[in-house]
């Protein structure tokens, strides 16, 4: 239902009514913006909105103009510590629980609980400041503050309505550009000023299960939770080992989506056999662009990511074609077969992350998939990587191999080589998979299947240890045990290999191979 329209809250095509009954909230939500989806380890943000249409300013690259309501349950502070124990320190880079890839996230542990609009917009959005509060309308039993946020050298401005009550804050959250701000908060305002508060109802998964009754899948229970979470307009299919959550209407790229993956997986479980049956079903989220994937958190200079911690690979249908770039079906893949890689080796080696050349290399190997009636065809260069390394060994930029093979997520990462790193790592796998100089070098030909049996074997044996120890779910110690397993792991892949003469042959093959002509 369309509301009339104040003047100081006019948006284009005016508003329509939003009943969330299971977070007890109703509201009207300008008609040009639309839900957006929340990763499901988002503990405060309930709802999230982006405008449908790029904002009108001069800055480059800006995330669109969002509107997010957050929830802040009124927990109490802990009590202080009167204990001898001292809390661990963050994971060092090479922890399970670190970041595995672009776009995931360390989790650290929290020195307070959230539970003010202050300590959330801290622990949120850092480097952001809150201003004064000013009083604003009250309503329905809660009293109500506003706000103004900024960071330093950003284009964007911010602006926070919050609403507190005896258990709770419900706060509206608006940023955009600079430019445009003045406008956005106005649409903000109206939001905010009208929002209805009641105590949520419990939601409904009846008609899920029943969806679910007869089906033949695994990890039932995970496919309901993802199902109940779907924002409108978004749509899902299930297939053996995932559940695919998308909002493109592209259907001939989804049916190709669905099938592709589950021919890749059967690849992947060939040459990389698990330590055991792999019962975990993974989330697989296509956003319909690349502004909408930026909203839902894709890393910037990414086009996908791995996210171990919500079991979701997340990518962009990259049919676009504008004056300023042009790409086509051919992107998606190659994203989907890199980034479906990741998800399964991280649950065949027991959820330890490999070393980055063999983890991104392999899914860069992937990527270069040709899928054809149906079958795997074959699987040859990948088009973003080969010209890049070809280039950095002709101007001696390349990475020695007694280096880059050490080199832990951290040190890939380095701005000023990740490029190189992505592009040798891809080219390294490649080498060791399609020379035919490889294949006759026995101590050559060993390196990848010994680096990942090592890998599985080691880590298996000292998490057991570990939990001979009662250390299992010691962070520090976990740790250590992925480094140790991934240091064996070379040890044992490298054994009576000459890596100088390996290199030297990785450089030669590499420079001869030709470039690939247009997409797939």
């Amino acid at each position: 239902m369309a509301l009339l329209l104040a003047d100081s809250g006019r948006a284009q095509g005016g508003y329509t009514t939003e009943k969330r009954p299971d977070l007890g909230l109703t509201f009207p939500r300008a008609r040009d913006y639309e839900e957006i989806p929340i990763p499901p380890s988002e503990e405060f943000v309930v709802l999230f909105f982006g405008r449908k249409n790029p904002d009108k300013n001069p800055a480059p690259n800006v995330v669109r103009s969002e509107m997010s309501i957050v929830w802040i349950e009124k927990v109490p502070d802990r009590g202080p510590n009167t204990g001898s124990t001292e809390p661990l320190p963050p994971p060092p880079e090479s922890d399970p629980g670190s970041t595995t890839g672009p776009g995931e996230k360390k989790s650290e542990p929290k020195a307070k609980p959230i539970n003010s609009v202050e300590r959330w917009t801290e622990a949120a959005l850092p480097g952001w400041r809150l201003s004064a509060a000013v009083d604003g309308k009250a309503r329905g039993g809660y009293t109500a503050r506003e706000y103004l946020l900024t960071r330093k050298g950003d284009e964007r401005k911010g602006w926070v309505f919050a609403y507190e009550g005896p258990q709770r804050f419900v706060t509206v959250l608006g940023i955009a550009h600079k430019d445009v701000f003045e406008d956005q908060q106005k649409i903000w305002r109206y939001t905010a000023e009208r929002l209805d508060i009641k105590e949520p109802e419990e939601k409904s998964s009846d008609k899920i299960k029943m969806f679910y009754a007869r089906k033949p899948y695994k990890a039932i229970d995970y496919r309901i939770k993802v199902r109940m979470n779907i924002v409108r307009g978004w749509k899902a299919e299930d297939t053996e080992n995932y559940i695919v959550v998308y909002n493109t209407p592209d259907q001939p790229l989804v049916r190709r989506l669905l099938r592709d993956l589950e021919l890749l997986r059967k690849e992947y479980e060939k040459m990389f056999p698990p330590t055991k049956a792999v019962e975990a079903v993974s989330t697989v989220r296509v956003c319909k662009n690349r502004a909408e994937y930026m909203s839902y958190g894709g890393p910037e200079m990414s086009a996908g990511y791995w996210n171990w911690v919500d079991e979701e690979l997340v990518f962009y249908d990259a049919e676009v074609v504008d004056k300023n770039h042009v790409s086509s079906d051919a992107d998606t893949f190659i994203v989907l077969y890199h980034e479906a890689f990741h998800q399964y080796i991280h649950y065949s080696t027991g959820e330890l992350p490999p070393h980055s050349w063999f983890n991104e290399g392999t899914g860069d190997y992937f990527s270069g998939a040709v899928i054809k009636d149906g079958k795997l065809q074959k699987i040859g260069p990948n088009p973003w990587r080969l010209e890049t390394i070809q280039q950095a060994i002709a101007l001696e930029l390349s990475i020695p191999w007694r280096d880059m093979i050490k080199f832990e997520q951290a040190q890939y990462y380095k701005s000023d080589i990740v490029g190189i790193c992505y592009a040798q790592g891809w080219s390294m796998i490649y080498f060791l998979r399609k020379s035919d100089l490889v294949e006759k070098r026995p101590e050559w030909k060993k390196i990848l299947p010994t680096y990942f049996d090592t890998l599985k074997s080691d880590y298996a044996a000292r998490l057991e240890q570990l939990a001979t120890e009662g250390k299992l779910e010691d962070r520090a110690a976990k740790a250590k045990a992925g480094f140790d397993a991934r240091t064996k792991a070379l040890e044992a892949a490298f054994a009576d290999v000459d890596i100088d003469e390996l290199e030297d042959a990785w450089a030669k093959f590499t420079l001869a191979i030709e470039v690939p002509k247009g997409k797939r």
